[in-house]
């Protein structure tokens, strides 16, 4: 985290004229890749990695040397990767758990970049993202309960034709 900003921005940049592409990118000859604009050597050949592989190797190297608690804290809305990095690197904290009772000891706003507001924003977040876990939006498990439907159907039918053969069958 914070090695250099001006790799995200490339990555962003990157990203951003993949999206524009009239294909998709899986379909784009390697050699033309590193055509595209934003995308030079070093960014090309993550490109050509993730396609073939499906992976990063680098980006899990860097979430294997991640604590859990500090990628948790992207789901806090209001602190961005800079702030996390700071919470985790100055202020040494690796949890959410952590990080609320920092804020509820008022020692958030200490550091460069964190205010009052910020810290009152980070405890109500906090406390509604704990609040909310186990809870999904329906948009978000709409498709898997299509699926767990529509394979409990095909198993209950399957159930009901056996179970219908075994009762006429016992019956003659």
């Amino acid at each position: 985290m914070g090695k250099n900003s001006f790799k995200a921005k490339t990555y962003a940049v990157a990203a951003f004229n993949i999206e524009k592409l009239p294909m998709q990118l899986s379909e784009t000859p390697r050699e033309k890749l590193f055509g595209i604009k934003g995308i030079g050597e070093s960014t090309g050949k993550k490109v050509v990695e993730l396609l073939e592989t499906g992976e990063l190797k680098i980006l899990k190297e860097m979430i294997f040397n991640t604590p859990p608690g500090v990628i948790e804290m992207l789901n806090i809305k209001g602190i961005g990767p800079k702030k996390i990095a700071t919470i985790w690197k100055e202020m040494e904290i690796e949890s959410i758990g952590e990080l609320l009772y920092a804020c509820e000891e008022n020692r958030l706003k200490l550091y460069k970049g964190f205010g009052e507001k910020t810290q009152l924003n980070v405890i109500e977040t906090i406390e509604f993202y704990l609040k909310n876990q186990g809870s999904h939006l329906y948009a978000q498990v709409e498709l898997i309960a299509e699926k767990l439907y529509s394979f409990l159907e095909k198993i209950l039918v399957r159930e009901k034709l056996f179970l219908q053969e075994l009762i006429k069958d016992n019956w003659k």
